[in-house]
């Protein structure tokens, strides 16, 4: 139940933000219980938190960070994250919100 939570809040807080995704919506969403959602994250922002803890911190640092690091140069790791993320936005089609937004 928590990974499922997880899953319905990273996919609404990347699509429609934080601030636009009401805990009603994610409940819904989840098919969850007011009580069991928040048995897991007792607010909000701890969902919020656990998102990006679990969830974004890691795609940052796949996407982002390790390219960077294992680059020749800054300049040429920062060129190659770009070209990646434009080849992964042309491949999908569509662009989502930013996942810390």
């Amino acid at each position: 139940m928590r990974k499922k939570v997880l899953d319905v809040a990273e996919d609404a807080f990347q699509a429609r933000g934080y601030h636009a995704s009401s805990i009603g919506d994610l409940m819904a969403a989840a098919d969850v219980s007011g009580g069991a959602l928040h048995h897991h994250f007792p607010t909000k922002k701890a969902l919020a938190l656990a998102v990006i803890d679990e969830r974004v911190a890691a795609a940052v640092e796949e996407t982002w960070i390790a390219p960077v690091l294992a680059a020749a140069s800054d300049r040429e790791g920062v060129r190659a994250v770009f070209e990646a993320v434009a080849a992964q936005l042309e491949q999908q089609g569509f662009v989502r919100g930013c996942p810390l937004n």
